[in-house]
Parts: structure tokens; sequence; C-alpha cells
């Protein structure tokens, strides 16, 4: 009797066997070549499961959508940012690099943008500009690169260099709105990194142009007094014309001096297409 309660006889081996500690040296021998056989037994069994990672089965681990700040910085100490949305293991992604128009920045542009890419599935890069009243200035024709050129491509850079962010290098858009619009045509025709461009509301000096040929977009609103359809479509006939460009697609919107959800949408299929059809 153990604290004033009967002890069952009967109960003794079963309790060796629960408890090894208990048993008899006998019965520890018995137990101990049991518990070998079934360990065994069960590496055996894990040994030909499939596991997880690698196996066929297993499902690609999938990142997040996200906003992050580019930490690339100007000389007067702006930067921009940059949305990566959600991918599916090593899922290589279009690239959107976005040069926002006067008084802009990145931030601001990539909130616009974001609903698209994530529909669209492109990764987008927006820089600001060095000025801080949002205007870019690219003409290098004597001076070499100039900062901002230079800060567009540092912003690219580091993105790419992201472990967790795979571009397909067949598709990289840069384009600009109004005055972002002639940094964009010009940095594409100087910079292999990009397959397209895309001037929306914009100009582009052509005396600026590098050497490179890649397709591009020409958009205006009907109302933009700014940039009215007529002058872009003079521009697209020079840039096929006496420039040789292989192919520029011309679009005129219901808008006057800003961008539309119709036209990013329509940008975004115009640029995609040749991949996704």
């Amino acid at each position: 009797m153990v604290g004033g309660a009967p002890v069952d006889s009967r109960n003794r081996a079963s309790e060796a066997r629960l408890d090894p500690m208990m048993a008899t040296p006998a019965l520890r021998r018995f137990s101990g070549l049991r518990l070998v056989r079934l360990a065994a037994g069960v590496l055996v069994v894990l040994s030909t499961m499939p596991t997880r990672a690698g196996g066929a089965d297993a499902p690609a681990a999938r990142s997040p959508a996200a906003v992050r700040s580019l930490q690339a910085t100007t000389s007067t100490g702006r930067q921009g940012a940059y949305f990566v949305p959600a991918s599916v293991g090593s899922e290589a992604l279009p690239l959107l690099v976005f040069l926002h128009g006067s008084g802009g920045r990145g931030v601001n542009t990539l909130l616009r943008l974001r609903p698209l890419a994530e529909r669209e599935r492109f990764v987008v890069v927006a820089p600001d500009s060095v000025s801080v009243a949002g205007v870019w200035l690219v003409d290098s024709r004597s001076q070499g690169a100039t900062e901002d050129h230079r800060h567009v491509m540092s912003c690219l850079r580091e993105v790419l260099a992201q472990r967790d962010v795979r571009v397909d290098s067949r598709q990289v858009l840069v384009a600009g709105f109004s005055v972002g619009g002639a940094a964009a045509g010009i940095i594409a025709s100087r910079e292999e990194a990009f397959t397209a461009f895309a001037v929306l509301h914009g100009h582009v000096p052509t005396e600026s142009l590098g050497t490179r040929r890649v397709r591009g977009w020409l958009s205006a609103g009907d109302r933009d007094r700014q940039r009215p359809p007529a002058v872009v479509q003079a521009l697209a006939g020079e840039l096929t014309s006496r420039l040789a460009f292989p192919e520029i697609e011309t679009r005129v919107f219901a808008a006057d001096h800003a961008l539309g959800d119709e036209e990013l949408s329509a940008l975004a299929a115009w640029w995609l297409r040749r991949e996704r059809r």
C-alpha cells in the first residue's frame, strides 16, 4: 500500500513495460531490443517519404508583395521607392522603371501604379529626380551622363541585386510622364538594360538620343494643351522615318495633361503583349 491506496501486483508487469527504469534486467534487455527494432523501422519509413524541400509535390515558396524604399540617394537627399508583386519560387517578372512628372516623387507614382502592377504582375522602380522641383536633366550630349541619369541606373541596379527579385530581361520598360517622358526616351536610347520606352504626355528631344533603337510608345490626351495629339504624332513620324526606330505606337485618350487608368492599362497591354499572348 502506498499513501493508503492498495497496490495491485497484477499491474507491476504493465508498469514495467511502460517505464524501463522499473523493469528487471532481463525485461530491460527485451524491451530495449524491441525499441531498437521499432526505431529502425521508423527510420526506414521516414527515409522513403518525400520531403517538402525539393520534392516533386512540394508547393513553391511564395514571396509576399512589398513596397520598399530605395537606398540609392541623390546629392539633394532624394531617393525613390520600388514595388515587387507576390511571386512564386524563381518566377522571372517584367520590370518597369517609371519617371514622374514635374513636382512629383517616386513614392507617389508607385501608389498610382501598384494596383496595375499587382494585376499584371510586374516590378515597378520609381526613382526621385535630383531636383526638388521634380524635373529631370538627362541631356548628356557633351558632359557624359547627368546625375539624374546615373541615379536612375543606380536604382535599377539596386533592385536587380535583391535576392528575392528575378527579372525577365526581355521585358524591361522605362517610361515617364510629361518631363519624365523625355528622360525615359533618352535613357532607353543609351542603356542596354531597356527593351522598350514610353513617353506619356511628353516630348523627346531627338537631338539628344543615343544610338540604341528599341520599340516605343507615345500617348497624349485629346484635350492636352501642353502636348497636343498632333505634336505627338509628328514626333512618332520623325522617330520612325528619320531615326529608324523599329516600332512607335501612338495613342490618344480622352484626357487633358494627366494620366488615366485606361491609358496606363493600355500601356501595360502593349508592353507585355509579345510574351503574354
